[in-house]
């Protein structure tokens, strides 16, 4: 027991915020789209596409941070081809996002073969990891110190873009249209705003956000690339996204929870004899947990929304006698 709870340690929660930090860059992308009213289920193609485009530009142009922007330009093209497929073609969503996925998956083994003579994972010496930055006085603050320094800018960049969604969403006109978009479209058309416009732009801000949580795994947290490398966090973000209502803060604090899962699995098998592969399921047990959770409150909101509209028919009965 005393092993067991030797897990819970500043290291732990140090790389649980590691770990998020792919997932909430994905999951705020995808509550973007959801705000907008389009469903995105092809985060994880454009995650992988970004962890593989951003070691490979970094290795060929020599500098880490081209790298990681050749990734972002990759997944912001991804999501308008998402987006152009979508609306000129009417092409199921579900359908779109896991072809998306399956071509990305395929075609990232086969460019690393023929590239690099590789199949299960490739990296090189020159290729320079994201540095982790040290904020002063902080740093030197007990547990607190710990918690908020010693991460690499994606990390940190991460946390503001969750903020400055909450403001652009809930207090920018822009967030407005966004909202409006995703609430009616045919209102949202009959006040002027345009739906396609709104929904493609969503989608390429939504690309961009799960390209640079992908190249955060290959070039900011282990500098190399392999096989299937987002390893199914792309569907992860899509539970965080749903988990945080698709509200920015609350997906950031889903996005932490399955973070601190997937760490917690890692550090438990330091200290007890649990079997690797009873460890190894225990971030997606998180993910079916959480999944029940929302159907649970979707249900409950339902039932909630029903009892109301029974409540007011029943008084608008027993007001009529009263008006004859």
């Amino acid at each position: 027991m005393e092993g067991f709870f030797s897990v819970f340690t500043i290291e732990l929660f140090n790389s649980g915020i590691r770990l998020a930090t792919p997932i909430l860059l994905a999951a705020l992308g995808g509550a973007l789209c959801n705000k907008a009213g389009v469903l995105n289920l092809a985060l994880e193609s454009k995650m992988l596409l970004g962890a593989f485009l951003g070691i490979v530009a970094a290795y060929y142009l020599g500098n880490t941070y081209l790298g990681i922007l050749v990734a972002v330009i990759a997944g912001g093209l991804l999501g308008w081809l998402f987006a152009f497929l979508y609306h000129r073609y009417q092409v199921d969503l579900v359908i779109l996002s896991i072809a998306l996925n399956l071509i990305i998956l395929e075609l990232t083994v086969y460019m690393m073969r023929v590239m690099f003579g590789q199949t299960g994972s490739w990296s090189d010496p020159s290729i320079v990891r994201v540095p982790d930055i040290h904020i002063p006085f902080i740093e030197d603050i007990p547990v607190l110190g710990g918690l908020l320094s010693g991460y690499n800018f994606i990390v940190y960049l991460s946390w503001a873009i969750a903020l400055v969604l909450y403001v652009v969403l809930y207090h920018t006109k822009f967030g407005r249209h966004i909202r409006a978009v995703g609430e009616n479209q045919e209102a949202a058309e009959t006040v002027g705003i345009n739906p396609r416009q709104i929904q493609t732009m969503a989608l390429v801000l939504s690309g961009m956000l799960a390209a640079l949580g992908g190249a955060f795994l290959s070039v900011g947290h282990l500098k190399l690339f392999t096989r299937n490398m987002s390893n199914g966090r792309g569907w992860t973000a899509i539970a965080a996204a749903l988990f945080g209502l698709n509200h920015p803060i609350g997906t950031f604090f889903a996005s932490l929870f399955f973070g601190f899962a997937d760490a917690f699995s890692v550090r438990i098998q330091n200290v007890t004899d649990l079997p690797p592969n009873l460890v190894e399921i225990l971030p997606n047990l998180a993910t079916v947990l959480v999944l029940v959770l929302i159907a649970l409150r979707e249900t409950v909101t339902r039932s909630m929304a029903r009892a109301r509209t029974r409540a007011q028919i029943r008084a608008t009965a027993d007001e009529k006698p009263a008006t004859t």
